[in-house]
């Protein structure tokens, strides 16, 4: 392994750095910029519709990514940072990080099953699993995400 970073390790380590960008600042985008627009749809059914289908497009775009950024990482560590605590530490918060998106994945296919059967009831509760989802579960990841970056960057500039 040691062999390979020696060789690859810039291009490693570029597509791991990447890798956590492109997630994170994914899910920043749409937290940010994006949610506040989509609270100005006046219809519920359809600002819920459209909220769950960005949600579909950024888990789609992103799960290459958190491959390679699983990948990279598992290369980088086993090369690079053996037994280190802050590896440690960065390898529990992606692995929080991935259990999390894998929820947020699982509930936002149920709130667009919900949402698509258009009774009063189920937009209610499909409305409920998107609030979860994008005022908790997504600023949990973007805080992790900024952490588990910023230890990273310690780790490799250390």
């Amino acid at each position: 392994m040691e062999k390979i970073v020696a060789e690859y390790g810039n291009i490693i380590i570029f597509l791991h750095i990447i890798s956590a960008v492109i997630w994170v600042g994914g899910m920043i985008a749409v937290r940010i910029a994006v949610h506040p627009a989509m609270q100005m749809i006046a219809t519920p059914e359809l600002r819920i519709s459209r909220s769950l289908n960005i949600m579909k497009n950024l888990f789609h775009l992103v799960i290459p990514f958190i491959i390679i950024l699983l990948i990279t990482g598992i290369i980088l560590t086993i090369a690079m940072h053996r037994g280190e605590p802050l590896t440690h530490a960065k390898e529990g918060i992606w692995l929080v990080m991935l259990i999390n998106f894998i929820v947020m994945y699982i509930r936002r296919g149920k709130a667009d099953e919900l949402s698509r059967l258009g009774k009063p009831e189920n937009v209610a509760e499909a409305k409920k699993i998107a609030t979860l989802l994008s005022n908790y579960m997504i600023p949990v990841n973007i805080a992790l995400g900024i952490i588990a970056i910023y230890i990273g960057a310690m780790l490799h500039l250390g």
